[in-house]
């Protein structure tokens, strides 16, 4: 066997080392592009969700907002057709909707609820008698709720400066943190309890459950669609034993003074009772995959002619059915 000389060897060394670094090159090349790749296509992949996202809380907008449309319409009509004298919850646009299939792509919800079935703080800023005061007092103990809540409620809606009872203005806010002043006007969202003095969280969510705010000083309350609780604090005289005699029959009374006729124990309190509503909130929501809006509307329906006015929108509150779904149900 003839033994390869020095030049030789040298030539089929230096061969091979250019064949290493070029195959080392190759694959560096090789990775880097795979890198790439999959760099471009991750941020392919999330431009495409965030489309898809966008694309999906924009089309939930627009059913909330289709169906805020659809109450405005069912409010209008329900005047024109059924009248605007009387207003129950037999009408169809005191009826939940049951949670609406979106064509297997998402679901939607409704509901409308009457402002004149609940008891409206804003009552408190035009009390003179303080008849109102009474009335959240009563509601407030049997709701175990703290005393000085009334009072509270009453110096942060009232116009002036004067302290009532427990109640607190600008000098018990300006040391909180952060300091600010009461409002001195009407709320225009129960969210605003969260401002008052020294009042529970606890206090603040039992309280918003039964009580509403909305743009009068004088809200009358409904006697067809009010709940026991609310129409039981009108008056030392009623009962809530009757009361909640009264809201388990079906109300569709005409006119006040046939419901006073058949409950005299509401007599003392007629001048501040209606059969008609001109206030209501509606609450929907719209799930689409993972994007969800829920809206809060509040309309005013004018009694003379139907017309439905939009007072206000809300995207910040969380949706709370009345409708509870049997799991078991197909």
């Amino acid at each position: 066997m003839v033994k390869p000389t020095p030049a030789a060897q040298q030539t089929a060394w230096r061969v091979h080392k250019e064949r290493g670094v070029a195959l080392i090159t190759v694959l560096l090349i090789t990775a880097i592009l795979v890198g790439l790749t999959t760099q471009i296509l991750s941020s392919h992949n999330l431009v495409i969700n965030q489309h898809q996202n966008t694309f999906e809380h924009a089309q939930a907008l627009q059913y909330v907002l289709g169906a805020e449309e659809l109450v405005r319409q069912a409010l209008y009509d329900d005047a024109v057709n059924s009248g605007p004298n009387v207003d129950h919850l037999e009408e169809i646009w005191a009826q939940p909707l049951v949670p609406l299939d979106l064509d297997g792509v998402g679901v939607m919800q409704a509901q409308v609820i009457d402002l004149h079935r609940c008891f409206n703080l804003n009552n408190l800023a035009d009390d003179p008698s303080n008849h109102h005061v009474e009335r959240l007092q009563r509601l407030a103990e049997r709701l175990n709720l703290s005393p000085n809540l009334a009072d509270l409620i009453k110096d942060w809606v009232d116009s002036d400066q004067i302290v009532s009872g427990l109640g607190a203005e600008d000098s018990a806010y300006q040391i909180k943190q952060p300091p600010h002043l009461a409002a001195n006007q009407i709320m225009r969202d129960l969210s605003e309890l969260n401002m008052l003095a020294d009042v529970s969280d606890e206090d603040i969510r039992s309280l918003s459950a039964q009580v509403c705010v909305v743009p009068a000083t004088q809200n009358k309350i409904n006697v067809n669609t009010a709940d026991a609780l609310t129409l039981s604090i009108l008056d030392p005289g009623i009962s809530l034993a009757d009361a909640q005699a009264l809201t388990q029959q079906s109300r569709n009374y005409q006119d006040v003074a046939e419901f006073v006729s058949a409950n005299p124990a509401f007599l003392n309190v007629q001048s501040e009772l209606t059969v008609t509503s001109e206030y209501f909130l509606m609450q929907a929501q719209a799930q689409l995959s993972q994007s969800r809006v829920s809206l809060s509307s509040t309309f005013l329906r004018d009694s003379t002619n139907g017309q439905v006015t939009l007072l206000q929108r809300d995207f910040g509150k969380n949706y709370r059915a009345k409708v509870v779904l049997d799991s078991n149900s197909p």
